[in-house]
């Protein structure tokens, strides 16, 4: 038997990376970043059922309504240019994901993963032609391209990138 580790029984992914964002984005401290992680649980016990959501995790609805009310002056422009592309080829994401981040050092992106080892939220810190790296609260570091799928998971590609829940995150356009 081996003991659990943080993230093993909380939902806490989603959190962790909208503040792992804000880090990137807006470069605020420790403190801010705690005072954040706080916001963001007071703002979920006011309009959601906070234990569930700590226990199960949060979805992209909730996330939405977390960047509208909590971030949206840490983190003023987010888009979601897959929200209803489900379809999208890897390499298509694969570019856009690169073209985004090459653009500005103040910019990240934050995914969900998928397949029969994710269901977490992360932030995509750096994007290269071979691998997708990670600033992420769970250990994840980086993903092999040719491990990764955004349609259905197979033995071959067993770790599915979410376009329809992705945001390209930024402090301006």
């Amino acid at each position: 038997m081996k003991p659990y580790e943080q993230g093993g029984l909380d939902g806490l992914c989603a959190i962790y990376s909208i503040v792992n964002a804000a880090r990137i984005v807006s470069s605020i401290s420790d403190i801010e970043a705690k005072t954040l992680f706080r916001r963001i649980l007071e703002h979920l016990e006011r309009t959601h059922d906070l234990s569930r959501m700590l226990a199960e995790g949060i979805g992209l609805v909730t996330i939405g309504g977390i960047f509208r009310t909590v971030v949206k002056g840490l983190i003023p422009y987010r888009s979601m240019p897959f929200k209803n592309l489900p379809n999208t080829p890897l390499d298509e994401f694969w570019t856009e994901m690169t073209r985004f981040l090459e653009t500005d050092c103040e910019r990240t992106i934050l995914i969900g993963l998928g397949g029969p080892m994710w269901d977490h939220w992360s932030i995509v810190h750096e994007i290269t032609t071979r691998q997708i790296r990670f600033f992420d609260s769970h250990k994840l570091r980086r993903l092999n391209r040719n491990r990764c799928t955004t349609t259905r998971s197979t033995s071959r590609r067993p770790h599915v990138l979410c376009p329809t829940h992705t945001y390209f995150l930024s402090l301006k356009p």
